[in-house]
């Protein structure tokens, strides 16, 4: 991982950590994206299919960025409705968690979640 990008991942885990009184880590990260996407706020209690969905939701959010996914829609329960518009190389698990750790950051730093040298006007 690059200094930059190691700093602000670093960065992220610590203040989600204070924020909401969590050991903060790569799936953590994904639930707390996914429960924003999915827009019904937070519930103190998720089943493990639910936190799975949440996960999903934003994995498939954040690889939109790379135009590898789009949303087609909503289904009955409002959830989006995910068209693969070109099938993710088979990365290596380091190369994968490199890449989703990159498109967290920029996420967080787009949302004004996360100040970074790179971001200070932001929050």
């Amino acid at each position: 991982m690059d200094n930059n990008l190691e700093r602000d991942w670093n960065k992220l885990l610590y203040k989600i950590s204070e924020d909401f009184n969590v050991d903060a880590n790569l799936n953590g990260t994904l639930l707390l994206i996914g429960i924003q996407e999915r827009g019904k706020g937070f519930q103190e209690k998720y089943s493990k299919d639910d936190k799975m969905d949440h996960i999903n939701l934003a994995t498939c959010t954040l690889l939109m960025k790379w135009k590898y996914y789009s949303i087609s829609g909503k289904d009955e329960n409002d959830w989006p409705i995910f068209k693969k518009n070109k099938m993710v190389p088979p990365f290596s698990k380091e190369k994968e968690e490199l890449l989703l750790k990159s498109a967290i950051v920029e996420y967080f730093k787009q949302n004004e979640y996360l100040v970074t040298e790179n971001n200070e006007s932001l929050n």
